[in-house]
């Protein structure tokens, strides 16, 4: 199992995309955690925006179509999409990842 993390512009579009990722069956589970404040460099400036981050918890046999999708349907130019492995965790819970009932 991986967990997966994006940013949208704002909930509707993070919405949108969770949404997509569910009913392609690329994700068991997606938080959308708001309100957040990101701060980098983009085209020589330095910028300041809120977003949405999505934490999307999927298989890693979906790892690069989960990362195709996200950045085939995402508005940004470069979407950020880093790849992290679930180590360890709550069985029961893991277990529901991998066969979520809705599979």
């Amino acid at each position: 199992m991986i967990v997966a993390y994006t940013t949208a512009p704002n909930e509707s579009i993070a919405r949108e995309i969770a949404h997509h990722l569910i009913k392609a069956n690329l994700a068991s589970c997606i938080n959308l955690i708001p309100k957040v404040k990101s701060i980098y460099y983009w085209q020589d400036e330095i910028v300041e925006d809120s977003e949405v981050i999505l934490m999307i918890k999927s298989g890693k046999s979906h790892q690069q179509l989960l990362i195709n999708s996200i950045v085939k349907i995402h508005p940004y130019d470069i979407p950020e999409v880093i790849i992290l492995p679930i180590e360890d965790g709550f069985k029961p819970y893991l277990d529901w990842l991998k066969n979520p009932i809705s599979k």
